[in-house]
């Protein structure tokens, strides 16, 4: 029955997707973050949804009459193109070009999407819609594990849909981390009281999902998250009031099991998963600087630790970010994702300055919170980052989307109230969130 709702309720999407390119984006986005194709047993699973939602994207676009342009000026696009091809030059000479190839083509389907939606993406009303797919094909998860957690006492791990980026328990702890504060965005934003209530509700369950998890690198990510908060909003000692118990709450509901594995954080030279990641770390970092383009794709095996890790029978994936562009892509690629990222938080940055003074009831003003709370989702993501494998996952490309096609929107709305001054500019990081 499953495979069957599934299949129904695709087809009834179909004419929509051929009406509207956005509609399509939309579609893709849901099948990517929920990966309801993953929740079924039978035909349904291995269907092209994602293929055929492509190829409906394709006819979209040639038969639509609306006007779309690229971002091509921004920066940020060309940083993004720069990184794709050094993803493409290291597969070229990759270590293993089978299983390089193979993960190339699933990171480039993704990066099409991405610019696709950069180019689809001309209205705020669009850009939340996009927004509320994301939060509710991924909060989809968090409610499930937040409950499955609460009603279980934390004892088993939350586990994200299979085949897909988020199958492990530190990736989907990752995703749902990133996606609270959009939750929270989207309460703020809400007119009615029901729906903020259910919203901010939906938000707190997540968190116990985070915790059911059992991912240090998600623990890590919702610390500082949480300090970041603090430490922007406008009434600092009763937003640490609020995280020390909301910690509090969660700390004393989480089983010992939890509470075991969260303080080998602090004993990492006894814990060999730790210290298999930082051997990992070292190996990526001894074979970019002797490799300039890095192994490729999947480089993290056998063959490549006995040839440049310290301890060569100890391996291990790259869990992190940063190590797993290093060691994949080479220090070039490195220094691309860094400015990528580093640009896209300086860019929101200076919209909001820019919005700030925006009335409160328009669209720049929903636009300004919109963007505090994507830094806040980047400030999880770059931190929980860290420790997890997770460079190339949709989420934080769809961010960079969103603050790119902000900055559209602000510039299209020109208006004398949002514009501060050049000494305010300088002063833009003491802005509160709320």
């Amino acid at each position: 029955m499953r495979d069957i709702a599934l299949t129904l309720v695709y087809l009834g999407l179909i004419p929509f997707c051929l009406k509207r390119p956005m509609w399509a984006i939309l579609v893709w986005s849901w099948l990517s973050y929920m990966n309801p194709h993953r929740l079924v047993y039978g035909f349904a699973y291995s269907l092209p949804f994602a293929q055929t939602t492509a190829i409906l994207l394709l006819i979209a676009l040639f038969f639509s009459k609306e006007r779309f342009t690229m971002p091509w000026r921004d920066g940020k696009v060309m940083i993004l193109i720069a990184f794709i091809c050094c993803m493409i030059v290291s597969t070229l000479t990759a270590f293993y070009p089978d299983l390089a190839w193979y993960q190339l083509e699933k990171v480039l389907k993704i990066q099409v999407i991405v610019f696709a939606s950069l180019y689809v993406l001309t209205s705020y009303k669009d850009l939340k819609a996009l927004v509320w797919v994301i939060v509710l094909s991924i909060g989809f998860y968090g409610v499930k594990g937040g409950i499955f957690t609460i009603t279980t006492g934390g004892v088993y791990r939350v586990q994200g849909p299979a085949d897909s980026f988020m199958f492990g328990n530190n990736e989907i702890g990752l995703a749902i981390l990133i996606i609270t504060p959009l939750i929270r965005f989207l309460a703020i934003d809400a007119k009615q009281w029901w729906l903020r209530l259910g919203l901010n509700c939906m938000a707190v369950i997540c968190l116990f999902a985070v915790v059911g998890t059992h991912s240090r690198g998600a623990l890590v990510g919702g610390v500082v998250m949480m300090s970041f908060l603090c430490l922007r909003s406008k009434t600092p000692f009763l937003s640490l009031a609020s995280s020390v118990l909301i910690g509090a709450l969660l700390l004393n509901f989480a089983p010992s099991q939890w509470t075991e594995r969260m303080n080998t954080i602090e004993t990492f030279e006894e814990d060999q998963s730790a210290m298999g990641r930082i051997n990992a770390w070292q190996m990526a970092f001894n074979l970019s600087s002797q490799k300039l383009l890095g192994g490729g794709f999947e480089c993290f095996r056998d063959e490549t630790f006995y040839l440049y890790a310290p301890e060569p029978t100890m391996v291990h994936d790259a869990h992190s970010i940063y190590f797993e562009v290093l060691g994949e892509h080479g220090f070039i690629a490195l220094a691309l994702f860094l400015s990528l990222w580093a640009m896209t938080w300086l860019s929101a940055q200076r919209l909001i300055v820019q919005t700030n003074k925006a009335p409160p009831d328009s669209e720049l003003a929903s636009i300004n919170q919109l963007l505090r709370h994507v830094q806040v989702a980047f400030v999880a993501y770059l931190s929980g980052g860290a420790f997890l494998g997770m460079a190339y996952f949709d989420l934080p490309y769809h961010l960079l989307c969103i603050v790119i096609t902000c900055s559209v929107l602000v510039q299209q709305q020109p208006n004398e109230q949002s514009v501060k001054s050049e000494k305010d500019d300088k002063h833009a990081i003491k802005s509160g969130f709320y």
